[in-house]
């Protein structure tokens, strides 16, 4: 019998051979932002753990502070302290593409405290969170972690494209930031931003030059090409066509591809038009003074760029998609302008971070590179993420001291402490008064570094099983309530509640409590013990009750 020849399925090309920055993927990329707003990082689509922890919010608050003092070195008000070059007006620190947002807390968590106790604690700042999606705007403004900054004239929030815009209102304040009207010089965070914006795509082969055009077919025929949903079933595929003249018509970037061509041989790399036309609007916009805080996956050098054999490389997060970042690109377009770079002297694992400089404060930028040697290039946030990678793998075996010392370590990250929340609680219980003592501490730390998204494990809930295993019934109720207030359906959180009051000797509340728990899940058999003990006329004659928590908040 002969096997029939296998035929494929039909695919509807949807555009063919075009320039990658001018694709409709880019489309495709915006629809799904607007779409899912703050539900892409709620629901764990865009990786963000590694640029968005208190131990990165607190090496970019270091170099922010040490740029700023370079900047005010030279200026020094009626009380001798330091001031900046225009004391009237803030530095605007500007984060592109800030997300979920929980960047932004932790860096305004370290800089308000490190700025507080520095000769610049007179400079104002303010700090603006920026991005495409209406809907992520509307998140920051309402989240009970960013108010304090709000209400205090220290953050506000303008939508940013950075396509097209020259400029950012301001909704809070109401500030026009426009080239002419910022006094000071501007420092910009772009963290997972540059992967994200259109990009184009270069072949070298024997000294000639070749442009990567992309085409993109479905199995259907699509009505919308900027569907959200379009990336997940389209195909995409590269082609080489060589180029001709110019690539650009822009001085500053055909003058990058053309050293290219003449310094690199049979490699492929990716290069951020947009991103380079982004920041020199921005830098209109700061007058020529500038600082750019970036971390990414990327090339960060010509030795990386010539590595790359391999062809252009989509990397997809659901109905979006990434692409690695020429941060060498970025470092010669600086230097094209005078500016300078600086980057780790060593290869990063998993996150590049890099800074780039314009203007020339009186006395250089000597603050500004101490600062990013000891907070990234010496142990920065790409080591802080690879040593915690394996480090997870070892909670079990840890002792208690151990694991406060990596929690202290994270600056009290509450995703670490869930990771290690087995290993806590099997030593918790039995540890020293002392250590539980710091235990306690360690728990009320992590609580207010917390930025939480909604959907995420209910942390109140593990804090306050913490506590109550330690024998701190009245500490634990607290977060119990917390998590009630988060989710009120929750049989397990009304149980522990219970056995709280129980050593609280409240039996009237603990009854309640073992009621409510029943009223959710009529089978909850250890609720029903409980209930029926308290219910016995000889109840607290016997020893005092000692039993277990429930296990988790779905019991």
């Amino acid at each position: 019998m002969t096997t029939p020849p296998r035929v494929d399925p039909p695919r509807f090309v949807l555009e063919r051979n075009q320039r990658l920055s001018r694709s409709l993927l880019w489309g495709c990329q915006r629809a799904f932002f607007e779409r899912q707003g703050i539900e892409a990082w709620r629901q764990g689509l865009i990786p963000n753990f590694i640029t968005s922890n208190p131990v990165i919010g607190r090496a970019y608050a270091q170099v922010v502070l040490g740029w700023m003092r370079d900047w005010c070195g030279a200026s020094r008000g009626e009380s001798g302290r330091l001031s900046a070059p225009d004391p009237g007006q803030p530095f605007y620190l500007i984060e592109l593409g800030a997300g979920a947002g929980r960047f932004a807390f932790h860096f305004l968590e370290s800089f308000r405290r490190l700025h507080a106790r520095s000769q610049l604690r007179d400079v104002a700042f303010r700090y603006v969170m920026t991005d495409l999606p209406e809907r992520n705007l509307e998140f920051w403004l309402s989240h009970p972690r960013l108010q304090p900054f709000l209400e205090e004239g220290l953050l506000d929030v303008a939508r940013f494209d950075a396509e097209h815009d020259e400029q950012l209102v301001l909704r809070r304040g109401g500030t026009v930031l426009a080239p002419g009207t910022v006094a000071n010089p501007l420092a910009l965070v772009a963290n997972y931003f540059f992967d994200s914006i259109p990009q184009d795509a270069f072949t070298l082969r024997d000294g000639i030059l070749h442009e990567c055009l992309v085409s993109v077919a479905s199995p259907r025929p699509e009505p919308e090409l900027d569907a959200a949903d379009l990336l997940e079933r389209a195909t995409v595929s590269f082609e080489d066509h060589p180029v001709e003249g110019a690539c650009y018509g822009d001085a500053e970037l055909d003058s990058i591809l053309e050293d290219y061509r003449e310094r690199l041989s049979d490699t492929t790399l990716l290069f951020p038009s947009t991103a380079l036309r982004c920041l020199r609007r921005l830098q209109r916009l700061a007058g020529d003074r500038l600082l750019l805080l970036s971390g990414d996956k990327g090339h960060a050098s010509e030795d990386e760029l010539s590595e790359r054999s391999s062809g252009v490389s989509l990397v997809r997060h659901g109905g979006a998609f990434s692409l690695m970042v020429n941060y060498d690109a970025i470092g010669r377009y600086f230097r094209l302008r005078d500016g300078q770079v600086l980057r780790p002297i060593h290869r990063h694992v998993s996150l590049h971070v890099g800074a780039f400089l314009l203007g020339q404060p009186p006395d250089g930028h000597g603050e500004t590179e101490l600062a990013y040697e000891e907070a990234i290039e010496r142990s920065g946030p790409d080591d802080y993420s690879t040593l915690l990678k394996r480090l997870e793998q070892h909670y079990d075996a840890m002792k208690l001291e151990e694991l406060l010392a990596v929690l202290r370590w994270s600056g009290w990250d509450s995703g670490m402490l869930m990771d290690a929340f087995s290993a806590l609680m099997a030593q918790a219980e039995s540890a020293s008064e002392p250590l539980q003592q710091e235990v306690c501490w360690a728990i009320q730390q992590v609580w207010e570094t917390d930025y939480p998204l909604g959907g995420e494990d209910d942390l109140a809930f593990h804090l306050g099983m913490l506590l109550y295993v330690m024998d701190r019934p009245e500490e634990a109720l607290t977060f119990f309530e917390h998590s009630l207030r988060l989710c009120d359906t929750e049989p397990g959180t009304y149980f522990n509640q219970g056995m709280c009051y129980v050593r609280l000797r409240q039996d009237a509340r603990a009854q309640e409590c073992f009621e409510r728990a029943l009223a959710l899940d009529a089978g909850f058999s250890r609720a029903r013990e409980m209930l029926s003990k308290l219910q016995s006329p000889d109840w607290r004659q016997g020893p005092e009750e000692d039993e277990e928590p429930g296990e988790d908040s779905g019991v």
